[in-house]
């Protein structure tokens, strides 16, 4: 039996190829570990999102998660395709701003953000997501017009624990028995425009999650109009849409997502004017963007077959995190016959440095390249130089070619920001940068 590869992603003489293009040559130019980027795919999955929302829905606004990945170069690409952005900090925002998104068009969602965020988020014209009635109270004399909180409904799916954003123990959001006096206190406070959210999923592949998410949302959005006397200009269902992490896994069902979530609309709100639906994708338009190629260092046959390579914990952090699993294979020997199954591991001094567990692999052999797949979101934005180890290039393939668009991080990145006490003698001060 052969290796299996994640949809869209082909073979040539045994090599893994990525639009075309063979990623064998890109290790030996850029170095490893690298991240290789697909833009075509970006858009695609962008369009697709685009098609299967207004095919459903006239008023209707898509905002990317910038945590999913933050580069500047992708973020250049969704504000291309018409999506706005959804900041979970300062920093994300302000970075939105700089690539040109207008205020209007970003939507701040902290968790137990400091006062002077979100007084920053209020004066720069940002709508803001609050997570709890003490944060409004917090800047009750500079409410922005535009307000929302994330509601903590009773329901929540995760893909793993560590990944459930709503229910019983999650940290975010407000009860539902706290938010029509939540709102009441916004419009005395000043605001205007109210909005309602739930982020209740993470990397959900059953469409019917998502009626269940919008029924309690909308039960809860007219409780509140019906008793803080205010209208709704928005719902936001947050993320959560799914991809497949494994060749024999199916993709979402888009098309079908959207046809049960406006059903919920009209099954809650009846004849009644729709408020703008919002949704904010990031895993769904960035993750099978990418794959995280390395090389083979070494290999163990002991107890198990332990395969090292130059991918660790500080790249990708996801398995040791919350026990994520990412498709693996060897990319330079796909037409090799598997002969075992392998714990890839890293380089970091951390047992838990697995990055995939019993994957079947042909022989390796060092200096083989190793590559992981769906490796688009929560990886490089994720990633450290725990250990010392370099955070990985970033290199963007499109139909003009390859550019890179993020250098490797290098010993003057890693002391960065250390003041060295005595470097005069020691030479560090050498390792500063500008």
């Amino acid at each position: 039996m052969k290796q299996k590869l994640i949809y869209g992603f082909a073979e040539n003489k045994g090599h893994l190829t990525m639009d075309g293009i063979d990623v064998i040559p890109l290790a030996e130019q850029y170095g490893t570990p690298l991240i290789v980027i697909s833009e075509n795919r970006i858009r695609n999955n962008i369009r697709m999102l685009v098609n299967a929302v207004s095919s459903n829905f006239e008023n209707y606004e898509i905002k990317y998660a910038v945590k999913a990945n933050p580069n500047p170069s992708i973020l250049s690409i969704v504000k291309e395709e018409g999506l706005g952005i959804d900041a979970s900090s300062m920093n994300e925002a302000t970075l939105a701003i700089k690539l040109g998104f207008k205020p209007e068009n970003i939507l701040f969602t902290p968790n137990f953000a400091a006062r002077d965020e979100l007084l920053w988020a209020s004066n720069t014209g940002l709508s803001i997501n609050f997570d709890s009635v003490g944060q409004l109270t917090q800047v009750s004399g500079n409410v922005p017009e535009s307000v929302s909180f994330r509601i903590k409904i009773d329901y929540g799916k995760g893909e793993f624990k560590g990944t459930t954003t709503s229910g019983h123990n999650a940290k975010f959001g407000i009860l539902e028995k706290e938010a029509v006096d939540a709102y009441k206190m916004a419009k005395k406070f000043g605001a205007r425009k109210f909005g309602i959210h739930v982020m209740a999923g993470s990397n959900v592949m059953d469409p019917d999650h998502f009626r269940k998410v919008t029924e309690s949302v909308l039960t809860v959005m007219n409780n509140i109009s019906e008793h803080a006397g205010i209208e709704f200009d928005f719902v936001d269902l947050g993320g959560g849409l799914g991809v497949p992490y494994e060749p024999d896994e199916q993709p979402l069902d888009l098309k079908k997502v959207f046809e049960i979530i406006h059903t919920s609309f009209k099954k809650i709100l009846g004849d009644r004017p729709f408020p703008r639906l919002c949704i904010e994708p990031g895993r769904y338009v960035v993750a099978d963007s990418s794959i995280l190629i390395g090389k083979v260092t070494d290999v163990k046959i002991q107890e198990k077959k332990f395969l090292g390579s130059d991918i660790s914990m500080n790249t990708l952090i996801r398995p040791a995190l919350y026990g994520a699993r990412h498709h693996i294979v060897l990319a330079n020997k796909l037409d090799n016959q598997i002969k075992g199954k392998y714990e890839v591991v890293g380089q970091i001094c951390e047992n838990t440095d697995r990055i995939g567990k019993a994957v079947p692999l042909p022989n390796p052999e060092v200096g083989d390249i190793i590559a992981v797949f769906d490796a688009g979101a929560y990886v490089a934005s994720m990633a450290s130089n725990y250990n010392g180890r370099p955070i990985p290039a970033e290199v963007l393939i499109s139909d003009s070619g390859e550019e890179i668009i993020r250098s490797p991080s290098t010993f003057s990145d890693y002391v960065r920001n250390y003041i060295f006490i005595g470097s005069e003698k020691t030479g560090l001060n050498a390792g500063k940068s500008s």
